[in-house]
């Protein structure tokens, strides 16, 4: 049987460690997408077993920025993770990714709010629309759904220990002179 690709976008805030990545029941993207389904959905059963799917990887699923990872091999550019996430959780209103482990770059993105959204990548059943399988995500700025709550990135920095490498970081995250403490 024949599958499709599709990614969609999530506004993300700066805190929190749950990314809500689909809805539950029926959803289009705001484009009109999908054009090959009535809709895409993700019934629990299905959820369940992507979830079991998921968890039985070592490998963990990547979030990268722009969607590189589709489009390293095009390009030759970079496909850099912006984090990582080893588990899903089906919940009421929808997929949800599980303690996701962001970059230190990914981190200071989302707290400036240079990167708002996440789009995963979804393989799908033309025709049904049926989700198949969760490939990645991506951190970007153009939605295509509206109807998922408020995802997150929890930030860590007051875990962290002032070594050189966090205060070199911090001085050109703030703009701040190299010498500055």
């Amino acid at each position: 049987m024949a599958l499709a690709i599709a990614a969609c976008l999530i506004e993300l805030p700066s805190t929190g460690a749950d990314l809500h990545l689909l809805p539950a029941g029926p959803f289009r993207a705001v484009d009109g997408r999908p054009t090959d389904a009535p809709h895409w959905q993700l019934p629990p059963e299905r959820a369940a077993a992507l979830s079991a799917q998921i968890a039985s990887r070592k490998t963990a699923r990547v979030i990268d920025y722009e969607h590189q990872t589709l489009h390293a091999e095009r390009n030759g550019q970079p496909a850099p993770a912006a984090g990582w996430f080893h588990r899903v959780e089906w919940r009421a209103d929808g997929l949800h990714a599980a303690d996701v482990e962001w970059t230190a770059r990914a981190q200071a993105a989302i707290a400036a709010r240079e990167y708002r959204y996440l789009s995963p990548v979804f393989t799908y059943h033309p025709g049904s629309g049926e989700i198949v399988d969760l490939l990645h995500a991506a951190l970007t700025n153009t939605p295509a759904l509206d109807d998922l709550s408020a995802v997150a990135a929890r930030l860590h920095l007051d875990a962290l220990s002032m070594n050189d490498d966090l205060l070199e970081r911090l001085r050109y995250l703030f703009n701040l002179p190299t010498l500055a403490t």
